[in-house]
């Protein structure tokens, strides 16, 4: 069977996309491996709040979403509308994250510079611009087909996600 420069060309890059997702895994594991005891003494001895919880979701939502990336990269899918709802729940989780790890950098930086209202301000002006530039072109701006099913150089029928979702079909 020959393949097309296309095909070999989406097979190079789905490639190079999960070696860099499993060496950033790889990475994480690492470092959550040589920190657990201290991290662990940390969320059980410190009190619950707002701050720890936000905590929280900013360490280990990534590597959750990380994960899930990984494991749809290499299982097949064959029904486009189930493709459509797995990608926006990536995206949505994904802008959560940037929520999160954004508003957890807000508030340190208030902190650090003497409870600034001026900067604050000036934060959340930002914070909030971005928030809603990223929501409405992340789900506006969608493909409805965004996954296609190919079969790649080994063989195997793999589902191949587009980088750029910028693209309508309507």
């Amino acid at each position: 069977m020959e393949y097309s420069t296309a095909d070999i060309a989406a097979a190079r890059s789905l490639q190079l996309t999960k070696y860099i997702h499993m060496s950033m895994v790889t990475f994480w594991i690492y470092d959550y491996a040589c920190l657990l005891h201290e991290e662990w003494t940390f969320l059980l001895r410190s009190h619950w709040n707002k701050m720890k919880g936000l905590y929280i979701v900013t360490r280990y939502l990534p590597f959750i979403i990380l994960a899930t990336d990984i494991y749809r990269g290499f299982t097949p899918n064959e029904n486009a509308d189930k493709c459509l709802v797995l990608d926006n729940a990536e995206l949505g989780l994904n802008l959560v994250l940037v929520i999160f790890s954004e508003w957890f950098f807000i508030l340190r930086t208030y902190v650090l510079w003497n409870n600034n209202r001026i900067l604050l301000a000036a934060m959340l002006y930002a914070f909030f611009t971005f928030i809603g530039a990223s929501t409405g072109l992340t789900f506006a701006t969608t493909a409805p087909a965004t996954c296609t099913h190919s079969h790649l150089l080994s063989g195997v029928p793999r589902p191949l996600k587009h980088s750029v979702h910028f693209h309508r079909s309507d």
